[in-house]
């Protein structure tokens, strides 16, 4: 995944995406402050406390033994809650020119985001009194608020067959007062790559460090993907093809008359710009009847970016999803929000579509693949996708430093997880070395024979 990428979408505070006016929250009433009241308020999952005075708004970072201060903001009269500074020491905001971040729409108990999908809060008397309050760059207390985290948090332990109590075991030992910043980092990062995850960084002092290793085939992605890309203009295409987004969307004709559109990454949290691309694709691709969708190097960013994209293709309202988040023991999550696939204002007259999936079909790469297969007339080939599909809990320990960990469940409408397994391709067929450099597409020609088949 991309660097930035991964910082764009975890700033976003395990939401889903930006926040995009969702249609059921229309009528929902402002939200119930006064500038006079000081409110407390307690997620159901993950770990936030919200102090709001006013339009003044604080956020801690919260387990049942520390109480840190995480970052403010302020709250609009709509119940918007932005994020303007985190108490952190990587300077993500100054670095990636991000002066504020939405979390989302608040409205009595209840944070809501771009896919419709709400956090549950409860108003509480007074800030919790616990072991580990504020800021310390004590080794033993950062090693502790680290390790419980995740131990409240993470969503995958009985899948990744990691006993976390057993880490603790292992680990603790090994900190004490006089361990060093580099030391602790160490020793943090060794426990949290037994977890193989991928949403599961730290922002290290010589930058960030991955908890999941990258597999063969995902580093045969990466190092190839221009050349790929480069060779399906060159062989398949008629005529140049056209660009929105910044490269984002890049799509044209195949020589046998179909459409051909490459999504290369859904990191743009603008939908009014999202709908602007897509309906001037709309229009320039209005003649073509069979869709090729190639998502094989998508590296995520926006879940709602790819909801559009399957809009695109039906007339009806369609299931894509569901989304859940822990909120107590290792197998307690919170009842499924079911995310669906809007119609959009534009559609393609479609009568078959194929989407091309790999191991760099990343997070909303993923979601957005697993909409478009929820459609009729989709047929997925490729390999699988890489596995990363819960959102980015981001979190800050005493000393300042931010990680993440994966705290939800996303599930396919049949109800199956495919968390670190990877969405599978309804047939897989594998690209060579020897295919690249001859400049062939074995993925493209059989895309190209299904869509002549089904005509």
């Amino acid at each position: 995944m991309k660097v930035w990428i991964a910082i764009l979408t975890l700033l976003t505070f395990s939401m889903s995406g930006t926040y995009v006016q969702a249609k059921e929250n229309l009528k929902l009433p402002p939200p119930a402050t006064t500038a006079a009241e000081r409110q407390l308020w307690q997620s159901e999952g993950y770990g936030h406390i919200f102090e709001i005075e006013g339009q003044s708004v604080k956020v801690y970072s919260y387990t049942k033994d520390s109480l840190v201060p995480f970052g403010k903001g302020n709250i609009e009269n709509n119940g918007d809650i932005y994020i303007h500074e985190i108490y952190d020491n990587s300077k993500a905001q100054e670095q990636f020119n991000a002066p504020r971040f939405l979390m989302g729409r608040f409205v009595n108990g209840s944070l809501t985001d771009g896919l419709g999908y709400v956090q549950h809060l409860k108003r509480i008397d007074n800030l919790p009194k616990v072991k580990y309050n504020g800021f310390s760059k004590d080794p033993v207390q950062n090693f502790e608020v680290f390790w419980q985290s995740f131990e409240e948090n993470f969503s995958f332990f009985p899948l990744v067959k990691v006993n976390w109590k057993e880490v603790y075991k292992e680990y603790r030992p090994k900190v004490s007062a006089a361990t060093s910043e580099k030391e602790l980092e160490d020793i943090l990062t060794q426990m949290f790559q037994k977890l193989n995850d991928g949403h599961s960084i730290i922002f290290g002092k010589e930058g960030m460090i991955f908890s999941k290793s990258k597999v063969e085939r995902e580093e045969f992605f990466i190092a190839n993907s221009e050349s790929m890309q480069r060779n399906v203009e060159d062989g398949y295409m008629k005529g140049a093809v056209k660009s929105k987004l910044d490269g984002r969307i890049v799509y044209g004709q195949t020589k046998s008359g179909g459409a051909y559109v490459r999504l290369i990454g859904f990191d743009e949290s603008d939908p009014q710009k999202i709908d602007q691309a897509l309906a001037e694709m709309v229009r320039d691709l209005a003649n073509c009847r069979n869709f090729i969708i190639d998502m094989r190097f998508n590296e995520g960013g926006e879940d709602f970016f790819g909801l559009k994209i399957a809009g695109l293709f039906t007339e009806k309202r369609k299931l894509a999803y569901a989304k859940q988040a822990r909120t107590g023991g290792y197998e307690q999550f919170s009842k499924p929000t079911q995310v669906y696939i809007e119609p959009g204002a534009k559609q393609f007259s479609a009568d078959n579509i194929v989407v091309l999936t790999s191991p760099m079909t990343v997070s909303a790469g993923e979601t957005g693949t697993m909409a478009l297969k929820a459609l009729d007339k989709v047929t997925v080939i490729g390999e699988k996708t890489c596995g990363y599909f819960s959102d980015m809990l981001l979190r800050l320990l005493p000393n300042k430093q931010l990680f993440t960990l994966s705290n939800e469940r996303y599930t396919s409408p049949d109800g199956t997880n495919y968390e670190q397994r990877g969405l599978p391709p309804d047939e897989k067929i594998m690209i060579k070395q020897a295919d690249i450099d001859a400049g062939k597409d074995p993925v493209m020609n059989r895309a190209l024979e299904l869509l002549k088949k089904k005509r």
